[in-house]
């Protein structure tokens, strides 16, 4: 590695992982796009990292020392990372394996399914490097397929573009478990990576309140929190939505567990559906919502927030007195304040009082990296009406 880059950071962003273009002081060596770079700030080195300049995010850091970005490194930090999973989730085979860079390879999502593998590659020096990480991974694990997911707008800041293609084997539907629960994941057909290994925790703790309790899951996709409200001994169970094929897989997933003759579902616009809910003066003892990022941009927000005003708004007139509303979001930029705010103005325009019993974000194998917030991304009230 002879190529280097001069970096003046601002002190604050000192461990961050990113070095944007209006950091750099000057480069040396004439680095191309894709290229691994040694990082300086003024005489001191920091680390190496992946060099980008079209875009905003020009340098990636990967390592404090000078390493190259070869099949080596990606054993290293493969074999680190399923170790770790399998020391903070001892009893799980299915998990997210790499997590950009909490695990220290930005720009690399790896989703884990047993043997088969969701890949997604937002930085320019991972993608150029696919075929060097299903290597690395052959190497540390048994790999029956990889598939890459690489159909999000994110990729556009890096220049790529947007694409899902088998990069190896055969993408077949597989059967994975979480928690003692089996799912059907279809990794090439699937929302996103295939399955939502992040809301781990609040599945669990959803299971743990469920007993006797008559349960509405909306934006159910694959049925993760209705089965989990089966599985916890729920008296009744109705997930919610918008995509049938969605519902489909939700309900061959309900039948995997005989949980088929409690768990519903159905195939519906969940804003229309509360609405005439509260109409029919229906009552839930749990309302779980887990939409999808109504917004992905700090220009986006406002509008972003009145859906999600809208959403809880509703779902907290349905609720039993004692009931519990379960409310997450995904958007990055609705951060936990603002969350809270949207659910304090919720309550106050249905004139109902709420207590927050507990809060949860991403699970373990989505680890937040200290010194970059931008890996949070997940955050959910437990709120409870009396």
């Amino acid at each position: 590695m002879d190529k280097k880059a001069w970096v003046i950071r601002k002190k604050h962003r000192r461990q961050h992982p990113w070095v944007f273009s209006n950091e750099i002081k000057e480069t040396a060596g004439n680095p191309k796009i894709g290229d691994t770079v040694l990082v300086y700030d003024r005489d001191q080195f920091i680390g190496s990292g992946i060099y980008n300049p079209q875009s905003l995010i020009t340098i990636r850091l990967y390592s404090n020392k000078e390493q190259e970005l070869d099949k080596s490194f990606f054993v290293e930090i493969i074999s680190k990372a399923l170790s770790m999973r399998k020391t903070i989730l001892p009893n799980e085979e299915d998990f997210r394996l790499v997590y950009g860079e909490s695990d220290d390879v930005p720009g690399l999502v790896l989703d884990k399914y047993h043997n088969s593998f969701a890949m997604q590659t937002y930085s320019v020096g991972t993608d150029l490097r696919q075929n060097i990480i299903i290597e690395a991974m052959k190497d540390v694990m048994p790999v029956e397929c990889v598939f890459q997911k690489n159909d999000f707008r994110l990729r556009g800041a890096e220049g790529l573009p947007r694409i899902e293609s088998l990069l190896y084997g055969d993408p077949k539907p597989v059967i994975i478990s979480e928690n003692n629960i089996k799912y059907t994941v279809d990794i090439k057909e699937g929302q996103k990576t295939g399955f939502y290994y992040d809301q781990r925790i609040t599945r669990a703790k959803v299971r743990a309140l469920s007993k006797d309790k008559n349960i509405l899951d909306v934006f159910c996709y694959t049925g993760g929190f209705a089965l989990n409200a089966g599985i916890g001994g729920a008296k009744s169970v109705l997930g919610v939505d918008a995509s049938e094929a969605a519902v489909n897989l939700s309900r061959q997933n309900a039948i995997l567990n005989n949980l088929d003759k409690l768990c519903k579902f159905t195939v519906a616009d969940a804003f229309v559906l509360l609405r005439e809910f509260v109409k029919e003066h229906r009552k839930y003892d749990i309302i779980i919502l887990d939409p999808p990022p109504f917004f992905k941009s700090p220009k986006e927000k406002s509008r972003g927030m009145r859906g999600y005003k809208d959403i809880n708004l509703q779902a907290m007139k349905l609720l039993t007195v004692g009931g519990i509303l379960v409310s997450s979001t995904c958007s990055h930029y609705l951060f936990w304040q603002d969350l809270l705010d949207v659910l304090t103005q919720s309550a106050q325009d249905v004139n109902r009082s709420f207590k927050i019993i507990d809060r949860t974000t991403q699970g373990p194998d989505h680890p937040v990296l200290l010194s970059m917030p931008e890996s949070e991304y997940l955050r959910c009230f437990f709120l409870e009406v009396y």
